[in-house]
């Protein structure tokens, strides 16, 4: 299902997967109105795994600029960093992802998502996103780095970021990836409470009933008790 790439090419996401492969030779995305301004406006589309600058030495945003996140601000990938909601996008249903290698190298990955209130139709900035994992040396299987994770919460449209920085090269890897997430389910402390009738509309209980039964039966004493003696003083 991976389309060819150049010896020079090195990784990308895959699942989810990122713009550029989403853009890449083969994918039925790759028809969408966004990979084809992208791709017109001179992507390398075989190249989606090359999204690399090379001596960035951890300093990521000294040199990748806000609105060129996507691009790692290289001039030939700028139809990546597009401002627009309709870039296909996966609907994440799983906590596993998959960054595949088409180059194995030594490093650690660092992943961010965009934070609340992120619109897609603005260009994408640093501040936009948060961090939520780091994996140092993750070990290679199957051709591909694998990852558990556990994203803050978050619903609607929007963008992992991923950056791969190497530590057996001078290359740092940046990959775009678009997503939907849902709606947590609500969970039982988060239901709606169910409604308990007030004490007018609740039958009494055994010993309230018990207790009136008394009340009843002493003024009912009385009351014979009072009749009785009214009627002995007038007959005296």
């Amino acid at each position: 299902m991976l389309s060819a790439v150049p010896a020079h090419a090195h990784g990308a996401p895959t699942d989810p997967p990122s713009r550029a492969f989403l853009c890449s030779p083969g994918r039925q995305t790759a028809s969408s109105s966004p990979c084809r301004t992208a791709i017109a406006a001179g992507l390398p589309s075989t190249e989606w795994d090359d999204v690399r600058l090379a001596n960035v030495a951890g300093q990521d945003t000294a040199r990748v600029p806000d609105g060129k996140l996507c691009s790692a601000g290289l001039p030939r990938y700028a139809g990546l960093d597009q401002p627009r909601a309709d870039w296909p996008a996966t609907r994440l249903t799983s906590t596993a992802f998959t960054y595949r290698a088409t180059i194995p190298h030594q490093g650690s990955f660092r992943f961010y998502v965009t934070r609340d209130g992120y619109s897609p139709a603005r260009p994408l900035r640093w501040a936009d996103l948060e961090q939520f994992l780091t994996v140092p040396s993750p070990p290679l299987v199957n051709g591909a780095y694998r990852f558990t994770v556990q994203l803050p919460k978050r619903t609607g449209r929007h963008v992992v970021y991923t950056v791969w920085q190497n530590t057996d090269t001078p290359d740092t890897y940046y990959s775009c990836t678009d997503v939907e997430l849902a709606a947590a389910p609500a969970t039982a402390s988060a239901r709606k409470p169910v409604p308990v009738a007030s004490s007018t509309e609740q039958p009494p209980s055994a010993t309230t009933r018990i207790g009136l039964s008394a009340v009843i039966g002493a003024v009912g004493g009385l009351a014979v008790l009072g009749g009785f003696l009214l009627w002995r003083r007038r007959i005296l």
